[in-house]
């Protein structure tokens, strides 16, 4: 399931051209490669092509200003349909179409500041294609205010119950209107309803989001050996704080809804967050003869093959109703032990 509220600009991580428009972007670059001054004339005369390759590189992408905002939460968005019809809140989880509630509930408690990024984007796209303007440092800097005007409604919001359920209300609104496009497993009326839960995870995912930039991915996107080895990098170099690679190994979870992987990000991230993402998952899974549970209520199933200390520490998790601390997995001959010792540091929500 893909949206154009939040998918990433039309370039793959190394910022080359893919998708639909891919071969429009590669034609309209030679209008900007042009070498010699002798091709001045035929840049002159190739202007009205750059103009109509241009408009139509933007047409069908009018949330400019929604689309610069939800890069923030691209790295722990989680695009499973499976996942919108889970009764129950998931802790941590920021699902596609969630944004297409929040947003427009936010922009309009942000006064005129949408109406002036969005402006400013279309007068950049005058001159440029959509992808190179919202990696402009122009539009980088908008995205930082858009992010902490968003904090700052957000945060008045939960200390108003009033305010909070006017909130919900039209996000839900607008979230539904989405979902009326959408194959979603059982049909809309699966849809859980937004609610002051999500909020709290809205607002410590764009608290911690700059974080993530130095992660270099998608936490959905990545397999268990790469989710695992990018947290205990991160955390190892102390470059990312635990909260945010909290949030960021729980996209990775739900994403493969493995007990095993569960049970390994407990040991690393012994936080309140993971802790109630890997219970929730096994708390939803069935036990099978081999001893691996399987998550048949949302068709998912831990990976094969598994290595074989995480399936060690997983049933260590499972025999003693908790998870087993680094030192624990150290025994195991993890080489993810000790990459954090703070049983008692701050999660989020």
């Amino acid at each position: 399931m893909t949206s154009d509220a939040t998918t990433l600009d039309g370039t793959n991580l190394d910022g080359a051209p893919t998708g639909r428009y891919a071969a429009f972007r590669r034609f309209l670059s030679r209008f900007d490669h042009h070498p010699g001054a002798s091709r001045a004339a035929d840049r002159t005369v190739g202007l009205p092509v750059r103009a109509m390759l241009l408009g139509l590189l933007s047409s069908r992408r009018q949330a400019h200003t929604r689309r610069l905002w939800a890069r923030w939460l691209e790295p722990v968005m989680l695009r499973d349909p499976v996942l919108l019809s889970v009764a129950e809140p998931l802790p941590g989880c920021i699902r596609v179409l969630d944004t297409a509630g929040w947003w427009p509930a936010l922009s309009r408690r942000m006064d005129d500041l949408p109406a002036t990024v969005q402006n400013r984007l279309e007068n950049r796209l005058v001159n440029g294609a959509l992808d190179r303007v919202l990696a402009s440092p122009e539009m980088v800097d908008w995205a930082d205010v858009l992010r902490d005007r968003s904090l700052a409604v957000l945060d008045a919001l939960r200390t108003d119950p009033t305010a909070l359920a006017l909130f919900l209300e039209e996000a839900n609104t607008h979230r539904m209107r989405a979902a009326s496009t959408l194959a979603i497993p059982g049909g809309v009326a699966m849809l859980r309803p937004l609610d002051g839960m999500d909020v709290d995870t809205l607002a410590a995912a764009l608290r911690l989001s700059d974080g993530w930039r130095t992660l270099g991915g998608r936490a959905p996107d990545m397999e268990i050996d790469e989710l695992l080895a990018c947290v205990r990098g991160a955390l190892a170099s102390d470059s990312v704080p635990p909260e945010a690679m909290a949030l960021f190994a729980v996209a990775g979870l739900y994403t493969r809804r493995d007990p095993l992987l569960g049970a390994a990000l407990r040991a690393l991230l012994p936080l309140p967050l993971v802790d109630a993402a890997a219970a929730w998952l096994t708390a939803h899974s069935e036990e099978t003869d081999g001893g691996v549970s399987d998550l048949t209520a949302l068709g998912g199933g831990p990976a094969r093959g598994s290595d074989r200390g995480l399936r060690d520490l997983f049933e260590a998790a499972r025999r003693s109703g908790q998870s087993p601390s680094p030192a624990s997995a150290e025994r195991l001959g993890l080489p993810m032990a000790g990459a954090v010792d703070a049983p008692g540091a701050p999660g989020v929500r």
